[in-house]
């Protein structure tokens, strides 16, 4: 990370706002940070065509230098009002025709290359540094209801990079303190420039007689080195296109250090750096999942994921909520406690939206989250108001409980394993189980986090209690620290094949985790839990537009197996440390706050008016809540807050035994409950 800086509140524009749209939001709720418009190829290449919507410019009005110009003017007055501007950026994607001269291929070019704008051109022409076919040809996809046709910057030419890097000065220059990039999916194309890439990448890795099987002219012959030939050994083009997949996410990172973090930062120390990055489902779309873990998001200052379609709506009869619970846990651990964003598109549960994001210390929400346009409001039933009071009151709310959001850890009695050396390697079923037990402990009200594979070494040791989801690749050193922990007292579950394999994917001729575990006098209790049926059902969701069919779990209350497997972690652990009569579509996270003595519990409720236009909270409550404190733990005492009340409501509560009892009257939608210590 460059810098401390530490965020959750945040707005984003994808088209650069007016200023009387943004500036006064940003006063009233204290925004940190506003993500706004379009400093790329994308807009260079379509500003002065009239003819092209300006949402996919992601500028207002047409011709660069107006665009330019206004948000010249812009910046300043949001910097003004104490928040950093970061401006969108596109690493790959432009609009165009390389066959009419549309877009970067047309007069784009010459215009953007003076001495006001973007300086001296690194090449003649755009097609000197896009994405090709083997061929040679300009590679390019026609998708519907885009303009033109979609090409991409090649991210393995210098004259890409050089282009990117003169729209990063340009950027700066008006005033951006950073750059949130887009399109950072794009892989190898065609060109020489990717072969050499490729081939340097797999040399080490593969020897020249596996290589040259995979290819009929040789791999050093080979024109194009993407895909191997059909009749390749199998398992060997597997592994070949997992490398790939891995020198690509690599070629990614290292395109976007030296134009973001190298370069930008050489001419703005501390400049903003971050990348828009989709995870839908918790699939393995990550466009960074290869990564190795030095190198995922090192240096950039927050964590940006778009979590897919069909997010704005709930149908609490068929189990489904849209929540982002599991999906919050993995960026903010994988992200090491940076700032990260939950980008949903829920423009309709505002309060839901906001609400998860403090809970999981997230700034949330932000993807176009600007007020309906005044055209839409009679069709759509809802106004900019709908929009305005529920955000701003839930960011002032943030910033002036802030001392109990940040610095704050997660309170977890249950540390759930991720499997990223899986996920690395491409594995397709590697988090099935994860998903399902996860659903289960959010349905249960259980305090768990996540942790990776690859930390069990340091961190084992932080939780009571661990969950091995089918986490089949385990190291040596891995194995030893999950002994350590039972050894030391701590509970374990182990589901699925966990430690069957070995590191490198390799059978282990016997599971360390099957008959190796200690069962020593002081040792924790271990149980083995062996469903393998994981998978949820596909269900069309009548609440949502379009009745989309989504993948949902049936809920604890439902499932006879689930509800075993909370029995047997709530013996295996002792006992919950929250007990709590709360319906399973109200979900709860507990954090610790560090810098202030006081243990925070966020409630969020789901259930609303589902027929509803706009956001129609359901209230549930009374809500009892029993839970375990920490020991030597002195409470001065519980308060009940949210965002829409005038004043902190002060709670009874009962102590004994080392746990506290008390009761939330009513929870609309989210809220805190906090328990103030003595120092």
């Amino acid at each position: 990370m460059s810098s401390d800086f530490w965020f959750n509140r945040l707005i984003e524009y994808w088209t650069l706002p007016e200023p009387e749209q943004i500036v006064d939001h940003v006063r009233r709720g204290h925004v940190q940070v506003v993500q706004v418009g379009n400093f790329g190829p994308d807009f260079y290449g379509l500003a002065a065509d009239a003819s092209v919507e300006r949402s996919w410019t992601g500028m207002p009005v047409v011709g660069i230098e107006e665009n330019l110009e206004r948000a010249a003017r812009l910046i300043p007055l949001v910097q003004a009002e104490g928040a950093r501007v970061v401006g969108q950026l596109s690493s790959t994607l432009h609009y165009g025709d390389h066959e009419t001269g549309l877009g970067l291929f047309g007069d784009a070019w010459a215009q953007m290359w003076t001495a006001d704008l973007l300086g001296e051109a690194p090449a003649d022409s755009v097609t000197d540094a896009i994405a090709r076919e083997a061929s040679g040809e300009p590679a390019r996809r026609a998708i519907e209801g885009r303009p033109y046709f979609s090409y991409r910057g090649c991210i393995s030419n210098p004259v890409w990079l050089q282009m990117l890097k003169a729209m990063v000065r340009k950027g700066i220059d008006l005033g951006l303190d950073g750059f949130n990039t887009t399109h950072n999916y794009e892989g190898f194309c065609g060109c020489h420039y990717c072969a050499e890439v490729i081939r340097a990448h797999m040399r080490p890795l593969l020897t020249h007689g596996e290589l040259d099987s995979l290819f009929d002219n040789g791999f050093d012959a080979t024109v194009d080195v993407r895909e191997p030939d059909d009749d390749a050994p199998d398992e060997l083009k597997r592994r070949y296109l997992v490398i790939l997949e891995q020198a690509a996410a690599r070629r990614r990172k290292a395109a976007f250090d030296e134009v973001f973090i190298d370069y930008g930062r050489s001419l703005r120390p501390g400049l903003l750096a971050a990348q828009w990055y989709h995870k839908y489902g918790m699939r393995v779309n990550d466009e960074r999942a290869a990564l190795p873990a030095d190198l995922w998001a090192r240096g950039e200052d927050y964590i940006w994921y778009s979590q897919g379609p069909y997010r704005w709506g709930s149908s609490i009869e068929q189990g489904y909520i849209a929540d982002m619970g599991l999906n919050a846990r993995h960026m903010h651990a994988a992200g090491g406690g940076r700032p990260f964003v939950i980008n949903k598109y829920d423009y309709r549960r505002w309060r839901v939206w906001a609400g998860e994001g403090a809970a999981h210390g997230a700034a949330s929400p932000c993807y176009h989250a600007g007020p309906p346009r005044p055209e839409h409001e009679e069709t759509t039933r809802i106004a900019a108001e709908d929009y305005y009071g529920p955000i701003i009151r839930h960011q002032r709310f943030l910033a002036e409980h802030e001392d109990l959001l940040h610095p704050a850890t997660p309170a977890s009695q249950f540390g759930l394993v991720y499997p990223r050396r899986a996920e690395r390697e491409g594995e397709v079923d590697y988090l099935d189980a994860l998903k399902r037990i996860a659903e289960w402990l959010e349905d249960a009200h259980v305090f768990y986090d996540i942790l990776f594979d690859d930390q069990l070494t340091e961190r084992a040791g932080e939780f009571p209690s661990l969950i091995l989801p089918d986490i089949r690749r385990l190291a040596d050193d891995e194995i030893a620290a999950i002994q350590r922990h039972v050894e030391g007292g701590g509970a374990l579950l182990v589901a699925g094949a966990t430690g069957s394999l070995d590191a490198d994917g390799q059978a282990r001729d016997e599971n360390p985790l099957t008959t190796g575990l200690s069962d020593a006098a002081g040792s924790g209790p271990v149980f083995r839990w062996d469903s393998t049926d994981w998978q949820p059902q596909t269900v069309t969701i009548h609440t949502l537009a379009g009745a989309p069919e989504m993948p949902v779990y049936s809920r604890l209350p439902d499932d006879a197996e689930g509800q075993r497997l909370i029995t047997s972690l709530d013996d295996l652990c002792g006992g919950f440390w929250l007990r709590t009569d709360a319906p399973w579509w109200v979900r709860v996270r507990a954090w610790r706050a560090q810098d202030t003595p006081a243990i925070v519990l966020h409630w969020i409720n789901y259930r609303q008016d589902e027929a509803a236009a706009i956001e129609i909270p359901l209230p549930h409550g009374p809500i009892q809540v029993d839970l375990s404190l920490p020991e030597g733990t002195v409470v001065a005492g519980v308060e009940w807050r949210y965002p829409e009340m005038r004043e902190a409501l002060d709670l009874e509560f009962d102590l004994s035994e080392g746990r506290i009892r008390y009761t939330i009257p009513s929870l609309i939608v989210y809220g805190m409950s906090v328990i103030r210590l003595q120092s």
